[in-house]
């Protein structure tokens, strides 16, 4: 996911197993020595971290809390009771939501430290801004495998099924296919540095479908707000090949239905929605299929014809689109409004 920065809405889109690891990542940057426990034997703490200077040592329990509702005193009741268990100097919950009053009162007597999602945003621009962030560089537990000769850290069951160069934009990276995941590296620019860091991932379950082209292949990915990644390769057809065999890892949620590009703009169809997005910069509009009420054609002389697409949301909007093929579009569309 490319972004502007570190927002608790970001963090609440990370699987609780990578928020984890996210955080132990963020500590070592502050300069903590950092203890991932075992995923089976971890006693309800995420991570141990301690900090050693001149013969003082300080150490910490951590635990990860990737919620979209408040934290609660039970909770925080829970985990300062670790702090006597486990001998440590403290207790630190992080979240991604925020914690209720009652939990911050029961905090100050325990010596637990409360780091809500604002807050957590604001250490990760600081010490992870988002330019470094999928860089995860952490040590593997007995349920990691290492993608051989590559620091990829491959979740319990995955497995590397090929190695592509790719460009995408001004960037030379090596696209790497998983049975579950797109990976993107970059090559460190250190001297004589063969090393390849973490530049980008994509979830099979984030992508949405592929917009094929002569040259370019678009990836179309994102659950609130769709993302496309363009991107060359001699081996393009053969990528596209392999994602498309990979399809039913994804084809279950929102998928793509038809697409169309104009320039920097992309129209895109999918189960849930239409929406045009401009690939460079970002931005989308988007209208929810269940939101349309008319499909119409506008043109005419000396103008090119255009979709018109009546949505009732607040009021009544009218959305005007340029795509190749209009009756076609115009077709599917009614169909997938039928359906939704």
């Amino acid at each position: 996911m490319i972004m502007d920065g570190w927002s608790p809405g970001h963090l609440q889109e990370i699987e609780p197993y990578d928020f984890e690891k996210l955080l132990a990542q963020l500590f070592r940057k502050m300069g903590y020595i950092v203890e991932e426990t075992q995923l089976s034997h971890d006693r309800g703490i995420d991570l141990i971290v301690r900090i050693e200077h001149f013969g003082l040592s300080h150490r910490w329990i951590v635990q990860a809390k990737r919620y979209t509702e408040p934290v609660g005193v039970k909770a925080v009741r829970e985990y300062s009771s670790l702090r006597y268990r486990d001998g440590v100097d403290g207790v630190i919950i992080a979240t991604t939501s925020d914690f209720t009053r009652e939990a911050h009162e029961e905090a100050a007597g325990h010596n637990v430290k409360l780091i809500d999602g604002n807050m957590l945003a604001e250490m990760l621009n600081h010490y992870l801004p988002v330019e470094t962030k999928g860089t995860l560089h952490t040590e593997s537990s007995d349920e990691d495998i290492r993608d051989p000769g590559a620091s990829t850290i491959l979740r319990k069951g995955e497995e590397v099924l090929a190695k592509e160069p790719v460009n995408l934009g001004k960037e030379r990276l090596t696209l790497v296919i998983t049975n579950k995941n797109l990976f993107f590296k970059k090559k460190s620019n250190g001297f004589l540095s063969g090393k390849e860091d973490f530049w980008l991932r994509i979830g099979f379950r984030d992508l949405v479908g592929m917009h094929v082209e002569r040259r370019y292949l678009f990836l179309i990915a994102g659950q609130k707000k769709l993302t496309v990644y363009p991107f060359s390769a001699k081996g393009k057809d053969r990528i596209a090949g392999m994602v498309e065999s990979l399809r039913p890892a994804y084809i279950r949620g929102e998928h793509l239905i038809l697409s169309s590009r104009k320039n920097s703009s992309m129209t895109i169809l999918t189960n849930k929605r239409l929406a045009q997005i401009d690939i460079g910069n970002g931005d989308m509009k988007e209208v929810i299929l269940s939101k349309i009420v008319e499909i119409g054609l506008e043109g005419g002389f000396l103008k090119k014809d255009r979709l018109v697409i009546t949505e009732s949301s607040n009021g009544i909007s009218k959305h005007r689109i340029e795509v190749d093929d209009i009756p076609k579009w115009k077709e599917v569309i009614e169909q997938q409004v039928r359906v939704s």
